[in-house]
This record gives C-alpha cells, sequence and structure tokens, in this order.
C-alpha cells in the first residue's frame, strides 16, 4: 500500500520500503481538504480516501474502481454513500517509470459547497539535471494529457428535489505542455484542447447550441513562470489563457514536482475556478514524461 498525507514527511510509502522519495509538504492550496490516501495499484487498483468533509460513514472511506471513467492513464474510482448524499470521483496516476504519483479526489457539490484536494509524491529518488557542460542539457519540454474534475455536473438522484440532490462531476480532458529550465531554475507550462467529457466520454456541448465544435471547449489555461527550488518543487499561479476575453486573468494555483534522474518526469496539481466568471471548481491532475524519454507523448514530435 501507499499512504499520502499532506501534513509532509513522505505520504506515499510502500509496505516494502521500495518507494522512500522524500516530497515535503504538499501545499495547503492544492491539498485543500485532502488529508491523506492510500492507494494499491495491484489487482485492479485500491483507493482509500481521508478527507476533511461529509465524505463518509468512517474517517476513511474505500472508493471503488470506475475504469469507464479512466481519462487516458489516469484511473478513476467513485464513492457515493447512498442516494441522499454527496458523489465523489477520484483520478489516480502513477507514471510509467514508478517514480512520481498524483492523487485528485472532489466530489460534484452539494447544498451550496464542494470538497475537494490532491496530493503529489516521489517514489524514488530525483537529482536535477547537470548544466554545467552547457549546450541543451539545461532546458527540457513535458507534454501529454491532463485529466480534471470539473464540480458542478448532473443531479445525480432524479427523483429528489433539485436543490436537495447531489451533484455529479464531469471530466476534463486536455493537452499539455510545460518547460522546464534548470540553468534558470524556472518551469511554465499550460493546458490546451480542455474538453468536458460526461460519463461515456463524449465532449459535452457546453455552449448548448447543438453542435460540438471548439466553441464548447473551457479556456485554455497557463501557468507563467514558477521558481524551482532545490528539491526539484514548484508552486505557482494559473492564469486563463491566450484566446479568450480573460485572458491574463488568475484563477487558482498549479504546483508540483520533478522526479527521476536529470528530471525525467514531472506531475502535479491545479486547484482553479475554471471559468474565471462563477462559483465552478476544477480539480486537476498531471503527470508527463520528458520530450525524448521513453514514453514520451505524440506532442513531442512538434519540437
Amino acid at each position: 500500500m501507499l499512504l499520502v498525507s499532506a501534513c509532509g514527511g513522505n505520504p506515499w510509502v510502500e509496505d516494502d520500503g521500495s518507494g522512500d522519495g522524500d516530497d515535503g509538504d504538499v501545499p495547503a492550496e492544492i491539498a485543500k481538504d485532502l488529508r491523506a490516501v492510500t492507494y494499491s495499484p495491484a489487482n485492479g487498483g485500491k483507493l482509500t480516501v481521508d478527507m476533511d468533509g461529509l465524505v463518509g460513514s468512517g474517517q476513511e472511506v474505500t472508493f471503488l474502481r470506475a475504469a469507464a471513467l479512466d481519462v487516458g492513464d489516469y484511473e478513476a474510482y467513485r464513492y457515493q454513500e447512498n442516494g441522499l448524499q454527496r458523489s465523489y470521483l477520484a483520478l489516480v496516476s502513477q507514471n510509467a517509470r514508478k517514480n512520481l504519483q498524483v492523487v485528485g479526489v472532489s466530489d460534484g457539490s452539494q447544498f451550496n459547497r464542494n470538497f475537494g484536494g490532491e496530493n503529489y509524491t516521489r517514489l524514488d529518488v530525483y537529482k536535477a539535471p547537470d548544466v554545467s557542460g552547457g549546450g541543451d542539457a539545461g532546458q527540457f519540454s513535458y507534454a501529454g494529457t491532463y485529466a480534471g474534475i470539473f464540480a458542478t455536473g448532473n443531479a445525480t438522484n432524479p427523483d429528489l428535489p433539485s436543490g436537495l440532490s447531489a451533484n455529479s462531476t464531469y471530466r476534463v480532458e486536455g493537452d499539455m505542455v510545460m518547460t522546464a529550465n534548470f540553468a534558470n531554475s524556472l518551469v511554465e507550462g499550460g493546458v490546451d484542447n480542455r474538453w468536458l467529457l460526461d460519463s461515456k466520454g463524449n465532449a459535452i456541448d457546453f455552449n448548448e447550441d447543438g453542435e460540438i465544435d471548439d466553441a464548447d471547449k473551457l479556456p485554455a489555461i497557463a501557468f507563467p513562470e514558477m521558481e524551482i527550488t532545490e528539491d526539484g518543487t514548484f508552486l505557482g499561479k494559473v492564469e486563463i489563457g491566450t484566446g479568450s476575453p480573460q485572458a491574463g486573468s488568475e484563477i487558482g494555483n498549479v504546483g508540483g514536482l520533478f522526479g527521476g534522474n536529470g528530471a525525467t518526469d514531472v506531475a502535479g496539481a491545479i486547484v482553479i475556478n475554471p471559468l474565471g466568471q462563477d462559483s465552478e471548481t476544477e480539480i486537476g491532475i498531471f503527470n508527463l514524461p520528458r520530450c525524448g524519454t521513453q514514453g514520451d507523448s505524440p506532442i513531442c514530435d512538434n519540437r
């Protein structure tokens, strides 16, 4: 089993002691309500969540695997104790090199509030690239799929008045690119092609004009330059990206960390107001390989 806690130390610890990387604290802006998560990928996956808020009868509750709701390689899990109570979705990713892991959890809201949070950690050692030789050894691109949980979705119990029913969550899928410069210790990035997905994985007609086209995408988002600390972590702001009338508007926070020998991977999470104009919340995670390494994204072919 792997243990995640928002209160510091090494929140993901494997029973056999093989994953003893240290990631320090996940910032409160990212952890939000999430206190701890126990995750095992074995035998189809098992996820147990400890979160501040109205989740379940016990302090820790076990989510059920929901493979039909996976977003790419991000595994989905669900929990709803009964039809009168909140409906939760979790997305989890352990990367192919098994050096980084990230989780996001959120309900779809009920009674004007929603609960959620995220965590990320290293499962193995991290070593920053050696930039002393100059050349192209100090700046890298990372690319792949972004996965989000969007609250609010549809009412989960149509037999209840709409003001009483818990809401489901939508999922968000997008294309993501990050650039890290280890000579100047800076990282930036963003996400575009951010589609809302229904329970069957189909793009949602968000503007309700009867057609699915680019007008239904959520706005692109950008992460302006952030400092890479000595331990390979970063924390910064999220803005609405170019192409929107609200471009440059600050809508939330992003945090993450690099993993692997030479920073072969990067993982992290965002908490945002996805539209920049109302009370909706989006919890998003990413776990990306470096371009030019094994398993990199087809997006890297555009270099």
